[in-house]
């Protein structure tokens, strides 16, 4: 950035950072917390992870994902929102269990330096045409469709709370409330208390403590973590972002956004992060005429959330004790209420082209499954099983 441009910049920030930018950010982070920090706790539960392993991996996410959101925002004079990969954590709470936190990492840092590579290459749209649009949709569904009925395990286990955060997700929806989630994990923490459920003696205010672990690379969890980590992260994170972009009349800055979100995955990766990637729905609260009257000042919303997240990553201790403080039917609930919409979107975006059906279908099924083949989940092959259905059959139908 020149001289002129940052003497510019310092004339301008402030009236980019107007409340209504200030707001909008806090709106990002609300999303993102309230939508992503259960299943993160539900990853973590399954594979059994420390107190301070689980603050590093929040610390990691929440931090990179502030760094990138505004520096890049600061750079390019646009709102270019960042986050973690949700997709990712819905295959790490499936497989994050079976492997050492070595080679969790070592498949961390393989993907973000792949994902870093392929935008400084360019080849960004043509990869995308090898993975299907449908069948990335369709094995993420599948993926996400145990969270969605395991929310009905967690009211069957915890009525009372869990039933506190259905009947508040459902007032809000009907409100046409923007984040009905946030109300619903609000009243799931009042119903905790109320019912004397919420211990909150181990919850303190204080700096995250990273942990750091060398990475192990090792064939079996590059192919079965790593290669579905990489496709979700490219068809279900990156490419809706980069549409989200453009659909709000800013220029998509493609090569730098890949390269500085894989290059800070990969950077992150030893300190438990699983991915920092371009983010979609939270993006678009950033790039509307609420943010800022002038679209070209909206850029103070990525600004804000991104000292927010950096701010809160900061107590990642702190955030995890919060959270974890509640029973975990009620987290397992919450998880479940966070990725109805995903879920839905998934579903209509999978099955909306006809000639696309039977390879959706199959993805969905195999993903969906807890069959294991070759020691290799059902994401992998429901990614795999889709893309040969769709080469072989339905790529002919639409050419003829």
């Amino acid at each position: 950035m020149t001289v002129s441009k940052r003497s510019s910049l310092r004339s301008e920030l402030p009236r980019a950072l107007i409340l209504p930018a200030w707001l909008a950010g806090l709106l990002i982070v609300l999303v993102g917390f309230s939508g992503t920090l259960p299943l993160i706790l539900a990853a973590a539960g399954a594979a059994q992870l420390s107190s301070a392993q689980l603050s590093s991996w929040v610390f990691a996410v929440t931090a990179g994902s502030g760094l990138l959101t505004l520096g890049l925002s600061l750079h390019y004079r646009q709102p270019l929102i960042f986050a973690w990969s949700t997709p990712g954590l819905a295959v790490l709470a499936l497989t994050l269990p079976k492997f050492p936190l070595e080679q969790a990492v070592g498949v961390y840092l393989t993907v973000g330096l792949v994902i870093a590579l392929i935008g400084w290459s360019g080849l960004f749209e043509r990869i995308m045409a090898l993975i299907p649009q449908n069948v990335a949709l369709a094995v993420l569904g599948g993926i996400l469709l145990k969270f969605g009925v395991g929310l009905f395990g967690a009211f069957a286990l915890e009525p009372t709370l869990v039933g506190a955060a259905l009947l508040a997700y459902f007032v809000a929806r009907g409100l046409n409330n923007r984040v009905p989630v946030a109300w619903a994990l609000l009243a799931g923490f009042l119903a905790a208390a109320l019912s004397g459920r919420l211990t909150l003696a181990g919850v303190t205010l204080e700096l995250a403590q990273p942990v750091f672990y060398a990475p192990v690379f090792s064939g079996g969890s590059l192919l079965e973590l790593g290669v579905p980590l990489l496709a979700l992260a490219l068809a279900s994170q990156n490419a809706p972002g980069i549409a989200v972009i453009v659909s709000s009349g800013y220029v998509a800055p493609v090569r730098s956004a890949l390269v500085s979100s894989g290059l800070l995955s990969a950077l992150t990766a030893p300190l438990l992060g699983h991915g920092l990637t371009l983010a979609a729905i939270t993006a678009a609260i950033g790039m509307g005429p609420e943010a800022h009257p002038n679209k070209d000042l909206r850029y103070g919303a990525g600004v804000a959330a991104g000292f927010i997240y950096m701010v809160l990553g900061l107590f990642a201790g702190t955030l995890v004790a919060l959270f974890q403080a509640l029973p975990k039917a009620l987290i397992s609930g919450l998880a479940g209420l966070a990725l109805l919409g995903t879920i839905q979107n998934c579903m209509t975006g999978a099955f909306s082209d006809p000639r696309r059906r039977d390879s959706s279908l199959w993805a969905l099924l195999v993903s969906a499954s807890s069959a294991e083949l070759f020691g290799l989940s059902g994401a992998f092959w429901g990614l795999l099983t889709g893309a040969g259905i769709h080469f072989l059959l339905e790529r002919k139908r639409e050419i003829w």
